[in-house]
């Protein structure tokens, strides 16, 4: 079994099998509201912790509590009837948004945001996230029924060589990043944010312009951790929330890369990304 057997590709980028051709081609014409906040992401890049985080600001600044799909908008997960898109349509404001898709796919009203809507984009250094994204994606191959669908050595070469779900990982990343300078865009590196959370809610407090106090603040940080968001996850009532969470530490890609494989991934992320203003943390 491979990667054939669980995607498929749409305008040349490769995608899960559980985002369909007639949900991307819905995405045109999906209305981003006024007060929708949106996460854009490539997988396991800390997606999920950043919602966390979210939540918390909103409900300590005394917010309506937001609508949120926990999945992305364009899937269709194991335990939905419907692809995440069609259930957000139908949900109040304000709304909790949250999205894998390379930009070029992404509702105008996330690439090209109006007015007061705002858009964070959590980034991660490729071996992790690679690393993290393996271990995910086969747990959601045995819930969905199917096993084991990757060995780890045939899911490092289909990264790097943008056969994965969601295409190439430095094409993903650079389509965001060339939104930095608009105002509505959050850019936040998962590694910035283990080392120095405090720092991190600081800076999305200020970016979702909401009145907290130090002591609030340095509270959500301290809710926030890997450890108390996985503890949450792991005892959520869904199993694909129960799968999010694993290690969290940076540098667990040494666990897994032998020397031939982080000197290519080495090459070619050097390659995509160099003098783009794009730099990671490796540990």
């Amino acid at each position: 079994m491979g990667s054939f057997e669980v995607t498929w590709e749409y305008k040349g980028v490769i995608m899960p099998k559980v985002v369909t051709k007639e949900t991307l081609d819905a995405m045109a014409d999906f209305q981003i509201r006024d007060d929708d906040i949106v996460v854009a992401s490539f997988p396991k890049t800390g997606t999920n912790w950043l919602l966390e985080i979210i939540r918390k600001i909103q409900k300590a600044a005394g917010k309506t509590e937001h609508s949120v799909v926990f999945s992305p908008m364009e899937m269709t997960v194991a335990t939905a009837t419907q692809p995440g898109y069609i259930t957000l349509a139908d949900m109040p404001s304000p709304r909790l948004v949250m999205t894998h898709l390379p930009i070029q796919f992404a509702p105008p009203g996330v690439s090209k945001p109006q007015n007061k809507v705002k858009v964070l984009v959590p980034m991660r250094n490729p071996k992790d996230t690679a690393v993290s994204f393996f271990h995910f994606f086969n747990k959601m191959m045995q819930l969905a029924g199917m096993g084991v669908v990757f060995q780890w050595e045939e899911f490092a070469q289909d990264f790097i060589n943008a056969k994965g779900s969601y295409g190439d990982f430095c094409d993903h990343v650079l389509g965001w990043w060339q939104m930095r300078d608009d105002p509505h865009f959050l850019f936040l590196k998962y590694e910035d944010m283990k080392k120095d959370l405090l720092t991190a809610v600081k800076t999305i407090v200020a970016f979702l312009e909401v009145d907290l106090d130090e002591t609030t603040i340095k509270g959500i940080a301290e809710a926030s951790t890997f450890n108390n968001m996985k503890t949450d996850l792991d005892n959520s009532k869904t199993a694909e929330r129960q799968a999010i969470a694993r290690k969290g530490i940076i540098g667990d890609w040494k666990n897994a890369f032998s020397p031939e494989q982080s000197k290519a991934f080495d090459a070619w992320y050097e390659k995509k990304l160099a003098g783009t203003g794009i730099t990671f943390d490796f540990e």
